[in-house]
């Protein structure tokens, strides 16, 4: 069954999902340049094409949750939560109330997003802030903004009120060589990366010491942070990194995308990963109905080699039995396909029709590669 989205605004909400998933910010000069991946660590280096501008954190960094429950830093790039195709905004949660503008700049659009689904009938807001030289941002998830679209604020300004996290995307409009938004917009980047490196230096210190050091070490999460995606900046899509194996993201391709699937989920992604923490060898899935705003089923789990090659077993934390699967990887043309198909007990015979076929992601937002698949109109 393909999804199809009806209406303008149903389908801008949709594909807002979180306020990382669709275009924002105005078009600007779009740069073609790769940049250069620097390994192990904990921020990624602006190249000298990218904005000069500079940012400041939108709440004291003594406020910032880093570890316990459902806290700690929502990184850049992490395949987490609701957003098991990587996430390319952050989350930051908070025991303050009010955000603050991360540079000076001009507020250029205020977005009612809708009620929040709450009791007391609240809406939730973005705010967006134009900060110059291509840097554009966008407060996510507010409850009140205390500024109009024309404001000009100072670093440091209040911006809105928000329920204890400091949600926020950002786009470098210089910049084209991560995730694209559509049209002539520049990419989504992480904010930690644009930090001044006192702020950046001060925030790396903090996690080391409350998160690194007494959880990673030991090959421990500490709240929504895991060892296997460590840093505070991290690759968003990784399947060129380990052609020829189940490592990467994956987006199904011939089965209906809902809410709850028996089966198969409509995101899939695959960590091996190897590094000073340990070996990991993870599973995020998610199930989305596209017709509906926020419809989302996510799971994670384990994963290893079966017996033979070509052989997967998996052990998802919603499912109980382990599943028993099959799958095979083509990169003959374009992009990656991984067909698996998995059974309860037992390995299936051999993949059949009915077998999923999942492609590799592409660097454009979720919604919009959806769209370009055929999965959703």
């Amino acid at each position: 069954m393909r999804i199809r989205l009806v209406a303008p605004a149903l389908a801008a909400a949709v594909l807002a999902a979180c306020g990382g998933d669709s275009p924002s910010g105005p078009t600007g000069p779009v740069a073609t340049r790769p940049v250069p991946w620097t390994e192990n660590s904990w921020t990624q280096p602006v190249p000298a094409w990218g904005s000069p501008v500079r940012l400041n954190l939108p709440v004291p960094l003594a406020s910032i949750l880093l570890s316990g429950g459902f806290n700690g830093l929502g990184a850049f790039g992490a395949h987490e939560g609701g957003h098991v195709e990587g996430l390319n905004h952050v989350w930051i949660p908070t025991t303050v109330t009010t955000v603050r503008s991360w540079a000076a700049g001009k507020v250029t659009k205020i977005e009612d997003m809708g009620p929040r689904g709450t009791s007391d009938g609240r809406h939730e807001y973005f705010i967006t802030i134009d900060y110059g030289q291509g840097l554009v941002g966008k407060h996510l998830d507010t409850d009140v903004p205390l500024v109009k679209v024309g404001d000009v604020v100072k670093e440091g300004d209040p911006v809105a009120t928000e329920t204890n996290s400091a949600e926020f995307n950002l786009i470098d409009n210089n910049r084209s060589d991560g995730e694209r938004t559509g049209g002539s917009f520049g990419s989504p980047v992480s904010p930690f990366d644009y930090l001044r490196d006192d702020v950046k230096a001060a925030l790396v210190a903090r996690y080391t010491v409350e998160v690194v050091e007494p959880y990673f070490r030991t090959g421990q999460s500490a709240g929504v942070q895991r060892p296997w995606e460590p840093f505070l900046t991290n690759k968003m899509l990784f399947h060129a990194d380990h052609k020829g194996t189940v490592a990467g993201e994956w987006i199904c391709t011939n089965k209906g995308w809902s809410v709850v699937d028996p089966v198969y989920y409509d995101v899939m992604t695959i960590f091996d990963v190897t590094n000073s923490y340990g070996h990991f060898q993870r599973v995020e899935l998610m199930d989305h109905d596209w017709s509906f705003p926020g419809n989302k089923n996510n799971t994670d789990g384990v994963w290893q080699f079966g017996d033979a090659p070509g052989r997967i077993m998996f052990t998802l934390n919603n499912r109980g039995p382990t599943y028993y699967g099959l799958f095979a990887i083509d990169e003959s043309t374009g992009r990656a396909k991984l067909t698996i198909e998995w059974n309860i007990g037992s390995y299936p015979a051999a993949l059949s029709p009915n077998a999923a076929v999942y492609v590799e992601r592409a660097p454009i937002y979720l919604g919009g590669d959806a769209q370009a698949l055929g999965i959703i109109r």
